[in-house]
């Protein structure tokens, strides 16, 4: 077998079945913590190609990309929270 189709049949092999993502149940705080990370994440990457504003903060940047159906869920301690477990995590990988 080439080396590309091995990859393709390994990239087929790791797929999830569609029965088990719906059995899977997330609570919207859940939701919430993983909508914060990419957040933070995107504002990370964004700031480092000058696609935002300076004066824009990570705060604002989440306050205004979050979907309105967690918004009820968001508070400074959940955003700080995830904040300081990304920044930890970032220290330790690199």
């Amino acid at each position: 077998m080439a080396p590309t189709q091995h990859k393709i049949t390994a990239i087929h092999r790791l797929k999830l079945k569609p029965l088990v993502l719906d059995n899977m149940s997330i609570s919207k705080r859940e939701k919430t913590v993983i909508a914060i990370s990419q957040a933070i994440i995107l504002y990370s990457m964004r700031i480092q190609n000058g696609k935002i504003p300076e004066h824009q903060s990570v705060i604002d940047f989440i306050l205004k990309n979050i979907s309105p159906e967690l918004k009820s869920e968001l508070s400074m301690e959940l955003i700080e929270d995830v904040f300081t477990f990304i920044s930890e995590q970032h220290m330790e990988i690199s």
